[in-house]
């Protein structure tokens, strides 16, 4: 059996596609299998792909989850690497990840992510991918979803940055024809795992640019609402609900008023449409199950302030009123402790010059 399978969807990626290749074939590791789906790429990519000792799936455009989903049924490797063509993995990665998986009988290995920018290549580190409250929770030591439930929604959910156990995966699919369908992959494959791992290295490169799927497909972002129906069904059918409802609610909450503030004005009213009809049929379970009193103050305010308005800048505006009156409350709290902090520091400088 091959130990390694790279799934690398590709469209229209023929910029960076040669990088993104050699990256693998350059490595140490060769028990590996490179799985190419071209998703109907129009420039040169396919003659790129073609140049290559990899294996090559064609199809129709059909996005992002249906090429990882395609790929996977023709994975034969021990262990599954999804690779994006734009992105490429550093120096004798595979070696590295595949040795922590076999030494720790590991089902999924977390691993960081840097980014770079598309045109200086300068490096960047971004905290949704350094996941520092994870790795001090678990400290080095091999974990599962038990030992951190209530971290289960701060751990980057992108399906790079990580080394799947294929078994684990079994038939699970990717959500197809939705964006963010990262999202309800990883925390259904979370909830499963047995042994999960946190390695606090960086093996894999992400190239940002104004070309990306969510930098550019803003009429895909409501999306996001379908999305997190997709993972409350997940958690529900987990029997973790309870235990985790609120701080599902409150992500849930953040991800779409950020992704609603993400489009432009006049895509607002239409999603903001939608935001309501979701939220009028959450409504009453949330406040029976006990989840609208464990949530937090901004996830409420967006939660309610929804359902308040009939138009979106009225919503809008609600929550940057209360986020500028939230982040003023901060500044004259932390100015209070720094002014009850000076004549300490007064004092102790009279002390030294009596001396």
């Amino acid at each position: 059996m091959t130990k390694i399978s790279i799934i690398i969807p590709v469209y229209n990626t023929s910029e960076y596609l040669d990088e993104c290749l050699e990256s693998v074939l350059n490595q140490k590791f060769q028990d590996i299998e490179i799985i190419c789906v071209n998703d109907g790429s129009t420039d040169n990519s396919l003659e790129i792909l073609q140049k290559y000792p990899v294996k090559i799936i064609n199809q129709t455009n059909q996005g992002l989850s249906a090429s990882r989903n395609n790929a996977l049924k023709e994975a034969s490797g021990e262990y599954i690497l999804f690779l994006d063509s734009d992105d490429y993995i550093s120096e004798n990665a595979l070696e590295e990840i595949y040795e922590i998986m076999e030494s720790k009988d590991l089902d999924l290995l977390i691993f960081k992510i840097i980014e770079f920018d598309a045109k200086t290549r300068e490096k960047s580190k971004y905290s949704y991918f350094e996941m520092d409250l994870l790795k001090s929770h678990v400290n080095g030591n091999v974990f599962n979803y038990s030992d951190v439930k209530e971290l289960l929604f701060r751990i980057s959910v992108t399906a790079p940055g990580k080394l799947y156990r294929r078994d684990l995966i079994g038939d699970m699919k990717f959500n197809e024809g939705l964006i963010f369908e990262d999202n309800p992959f990883f925390i259904e494959l979370f909830l499963k795992a047995k042994r999960v791992y946190f390695d606090d290295n960086y093996y894999y490169f992400r190239r940002v640019h104004n070309d990306s799927i969510t930098q550019s497909n803003f009429e895909k972002f409501p999306d996001v609402i379908p999305i997190y129906n997709i993972i409350n069904d997940i958690v529900i059918r987990s029997g973790e609900y309870d235990t985790v409802k609120h701080k599902l609610f409150n992500r849930q909450c953040r991800d779409i008023y950020l992704r609603f503030s993400q489009v432009p004005d006049e895509m607002k009213q239409d999603f903001f449409l939608k935001i309501q009809d979701d939220f009028k049929s959450k409504k009453e379970r949330y406040e029976s199950d006990g989840t609208w009193e464990l949530a937090n103050k901004r996830s409420r305010k967006i939660f309610s302030n929804a359902l308040k308005f009939n138009y979106y800048r009225d919503f809008e505006s609600s929550i940057n009123e209360y986020d500028i009156k939230r982040k003023n409350k901060k500044f004259k709290r932390k100015n209070k402790k720094t002014d009850k902090k000076i004549p300490k520091s007064i004092n102790r400088l009279k002390k030294l010059f009596k001396h």
